[in-house]
């Protein structure tokens, strides 16, 4: 029997959880995307270390290449410094004070089924139902285009929803052509420009889920506009999911999204 260390155990624990934890997101209906998949990605890794990780660290790091150690050393140091730094972001820079008399509200997409909302979208749609409720006199820019499986443009649906609700057509601007959170906000400052009077210095109110609204603020800054979070919860069984998928989206669209 081979004898492994602590180390090489939790491991292996920590694998066989991250492999488990996908196949359970997924069978509960958290679709198959990048924050479901890396998971299994990272436990597949974490898994193989375990078993042959000493193996590995005998004949190629101590023996062919001893300089490669510290540059894992430093690799994986870096990579957790990021991630605890901006997982704590992504917590800190959710909900802010909305302020008592908003213009414009912006609804980003979230996936369609066929041309139902989507679990997520549906939450964000009803948040907006209530503010705009609450506020005759604002506009609201539904952003979001089509994509695999869906038969419309979100923003098509999401209009549909609102009417469906009471919100008067004329209140409710209709973005269908992003693909991306920075399309989002750079087709709906288009938008937006098209409408008499409008301030991009003034407060835009931002719904999205809590894990994305770091980054769609950071992105509705760098077009011009004056974001203020109104964050929807996101359902306990793909939390953890949806935060490390947004790691990576976070460090993308800090150095891409431009």
């Amino acid at each position: 029997m081979v004898k492994r260390s602590w180390g090489s155990r939790i491991c292996i624990m920590v694998g066989i959880v991250g492999i488990l934890d996908t196949i359970i997101v997924t069978a509960l209906k958290g679709g198959v995307n990048l924050g479901t998949i890396l998971p299994a990605g990272a436990g597949g890794l974490f898994l193989l270390w375990g078993l042959w990780g000493n193996e590995f660290k005998k004949r190629l790091l101590k023996e062919r290449y001893p300089w490669l150690r510290k540059l894992i050393r430093w690799g994986i140091v870096l990579l957790l410094g990021s991630f605890f730094m901006i997982e704590g972001l992504l917590l800190w820079n959710t909900e802010d004070t909305i302020p008592e008399h908003g213009e414009v509200l912006i609804i980003l997409g979230a996936g369609l089924n066929g041309d139902q909302l989507s679990w997520t979208l549906w939450e964000r749609v009803n948040k907006g139902v209530e503010i705009l409720e609450e506020n005759p006199q604002m506009k609201v820019v539904v952003s979001g285009g089509q994509g695999p499986g869906e038969w419309v443009p979100e923003a098509e649906a999401m209009a549909q929803y609102l009417m469906g609700q009471g919100i008067a057509p004329e209140r409710i601007l209709k973005e269908t052509r992003s693909t991306s959170t920075m399309e989002n906000f750079r087709f709906s400052r288009f938008v937006l420009d098209q409408v008499e009077g409008f301030d991009p210095a003034e407060p835009v109110l931002v719904i999205t889920s809590d894990f994305h609204m770091f980054r769609s603020k950071i992105l509705a800054g760098r077009n011009g506009l004056n974001p203020v979070g109104v964050p929807c919860s996101t359902p306990w069984y793909i939390r953890p999911n949806a935060y490390l998928r947004e790691y990576f989206a976070v460090v993308k669209s800090i150095l891409f999204d431009w």
